[in-house]
């Protein structure tokens, strides 16, 4: 549900910074387990809700990224108020749960970026040719 697509509008958003965007959402989408996506549903998130969701967090991290690249910020802050805003009617306990998703995906991919080639972070601006693979579409 989660495409490359949704992380650029032009050639010149085919960026790096967006590539990571786009890694990280499918990484969220990835760490929702069946138990929560059946809570989710039941909550009234569907799937493609909850792909929204995870396109909107992930890009809604961005500034924070680039903060703490400039070395202005020392820490990423993931907080459970894009979740509340996005989803204003599930409960705290679905929140905790959706939030606990984010973290783990986050910690997920930045593990995974020390051993990663692509140096999307450090490289943010340049072009992610990714975006241009058809493998990446379904």
């Amino acid at each position: 549900m989660i495409s490359p697509a949704d992380f650029f509008s032009s050639e010149s958003e085919k960026t790096k910074l967006n590539w990571f965007c786009f890694e990280f959402a499918a990484e969220i989408e990835s760490q929702v387990g069946k138990l929560l996506r059946k809570r989710l549903l039941k909550a009234g998130v569907s799937d493609e809700a909850l792909a929204g969701f995870c396109i909107h967090y992930s890009k809604g991290m961005k500034p924070q990224i680039l903060q703490q690249v400039a070395g202005r910020q020392s820490n990423i802050h993931l907080t459970y108020l894009p979740i509340e805003e996005y989803f204003p009617s599930l409960s705290d306990r679905l929140v905790d749960n959706l939030l606990t998703a984010v973290g783990t995906a986050w910690m997920e991919q930045t593990d995974m970026c020390v051993v990663c080639p692509t140096r999307c972070i450090s490289e943010r601006d340049r072009k992610a040719d990714m975006f241009d693979d058809p493998d990446y579409y379904d």
